[in-house]
């Protein structure tokens, strides 16, 4: 309804610091000393803003952060694709690199992704985060400027390393970052906004790439078109991040663009979480916790099973189109279908997920599509390599747009469930490591040049499985979900008021729902 519903006016909202609480499942009184940096933001009630406030808010809290988290996305993205147009633009021959050599190249950057990505979320824990991703940006700009000095295979490879360590902050940094600006029902279209941008660099990238190798042919340059990329992308990254580092805010509670009394509305909204924004002290119980939780297994599982099969597609994109029989530089513009697919893709799913409230189930349709495109691949490539190129192309456009949609609503999912923050950034640590290990494994099953037919048939099994462990997954949290309502059925005073911001874990917290 319109009308404001609340229990105490808005206008009247005065922080309130709870000195502890008791725990429902424990017994255990928690002290407010730990608990998250919002609850001196709590008002004295439970308050309910109206949908006007609400929306007031929310377009604050988007104009002023998603442009960020979107803008170093792009950046990040294209980045991570300078090797792939290279790839196709005189890179291997000019370094007399084997298809082999180029394969360890995507998997340098993730040996690399994989071995920071733990220390990444603790340092993400203690550290402003929107500062600690800015410095992050600027060094693997500068790294990447570093490519067009690099000599032979060895220096490419100390390059991708560097960028594969330095890169691993976005995706940990910006769940963390989602999780503290916005409501668990807003995650996965929010995660779905700035994880299109990858779509969008996908299609500039490409035009990008294209200029610069035109653009050193045409002018008989000896500075070849890859070398320029690498040093205009690297640059334009470099600047961004100073204006990130000085300008982003890092919290709602820090923010300049709200006032005090929005700051405990913002806070306000964010309830419902029951994870707030952060608190910086390292519990060695929902360490602990953070692996004997099922629910962490099976998102490693997914995490290999879903990603595997895109790293090597992702890596080997533009030779794989161009086996198709495409020159060099329509294959750079032929990668930009895939930017629009992955655009309307992530948006698209991203939003639906929200709003069914049914993320599992909409992911899991989402790998229903990648199954159906990767098979319809494989059956025209095994008539003969080049049967029906146009249909194995648009089967690659959906494969390198919506492959990885299915992850990214996955990692909106753990963002909104996992609760406690030492918990979270715990839960973050290995997901995103499994994510390096899948990136790492990824270029290697593509070995069988020039067509890759394992590493297709490979994808197809992968698939089916990250389906699966989604629909368990679902049958899981669903079950939980009931037990806990049946339990405010049978006692509904269990939960102590403020638990909200105390930093308690999921399992901890039974007023806490699990987003489906």
């Amino acid at each position: 309804m319109d009308a404001i519903a609340k229990e105490q006016d808005v206008g009247a909202i005065s922080p309130k610091v709870i000195d502890s609480v008791v725990t429902a499942e424990k017994g255990e009184e928690v002290s407010a000393a730990g608990a998250d940096a919002a609850l001196r933001y709590a008002a004295n009630e439970t308050v309910l803003i109206d949908a006007a406030t609400n929306d007031r808010i929310l377009r604050t809290t988007d104009r002023n952060i998603l442009p960020w988290l979107c803008a170093l996305y792009f950046f990040q993205s294209i980045d991570k694709g300078v090797i792939s147009y290279a790839s196709v633009m005189g890179l291997l021959k000019d370094k007399n690199m084997s298809t082999n050599q180029f394969s360890w190249m995507g998997t340098i950057y993730y040996i690399g992704y994989l071995l920071a990505a733990y220390p990444h979320n603790r340092l993400l824990q203690k550290f402003p985060q929107a500062k600690y991703i800015a410095v992050c940006a600027f060094l693997w700009g500068a790294v990447l400027c570093t490519t067009a000095a690099a000599h032979n295979f060895a220096g490419l490879m100390c390059v991708r390393f560097f960028m594969g360590v330095l890169e691993a902050t976005v995706n940990c940094g910006f769940v963390l970052v989602t999780a503290k600006w916005y409501k668990k029902y807003e995650h996965s279209s929010r995660v779905g906004i700035w994880a299109a941008c990858a779509g969008g660099a996908t299609m500039i990238g490409g035009v990008v790439a294209y200029g610069c190798s035109r653009g050193s042919t045409e002018a008989h340059l000896t500075f070849h078109g890859w070398k320029i990329l690498s040093l205009v992308t690297g640059s334009i990254t470099v600047v961004f991040a100073v204006l990130m580092y000085f300008f982003m805010a890092q919290s709602p509670i820090d923010a300049s663009f709200f006032s005090e009394h929005d700051k405990t509305l913002a806070v306000e909204r964010l309830r419902d979480n029951h994870q707030g924004v952060g608190s910086r002290e390292f519990k060695w119980y929902q360490f602990r916790e953070a692996f004997t939780d099922i629910r962490t297994w099976i998102y490693i599982i997914f995490i290999l099973a879903a990603q595997i099969p895109n790293a090597g597609v992702s890596l080997f994109t533009s030779i794989l189109i161009k086996s198709l029989g495409f020159s060099s530089n329509t294959t750079l513009l032929l990668g930009m279908p895939t930017g629009f697919v992955q655009i309307c893709c992530n948006l698209g799913f991203g939003y639906l997920a929200d709003r069914t409230k049914q993320r599992s189930l909409v992911a899991a349709g989402c790998h229903l599509i990648n199954i159906f495109f990767v098979s319809l691949l494989v059956g025209l490539s095994k008539v003969s390599p080049l049967h029906g190129r146009y249909g194995q192309l648009i089967a690659y456009f959906v494969m390198v747009g919506n492959g990885s949609t299915p992850y990214f609503i996955m990692i909106s999912m753990i963002s909104s469930n996992t609760l406690g923050y030492t918990k979270k950034t715990t839960v973050n640590g290995v997901v995103f490591t499994t994510l390096g290990l899948a990136y790492l494994i990824g270029p290697q099953i593509f070995k069988d040049a020039p067509y890759y037919t394992s590493a297709k048939d490979a994808s197809i099994g992968l698939w089916i499985l990250s389906f699966f462990l989604l629909m368990g997954l679902y049958a899981l949290n669903s079950r939980e979900n009931k037990k806990r309502d049946q339990e405010d059925v049978v006692n509904p005073m269990i939960h102590p008021k403020g638990q909200a911001f105390l930093d308690l874990t999921d399992k901890e917290n039974r007023q806490f729902r699990y987003v489906l």
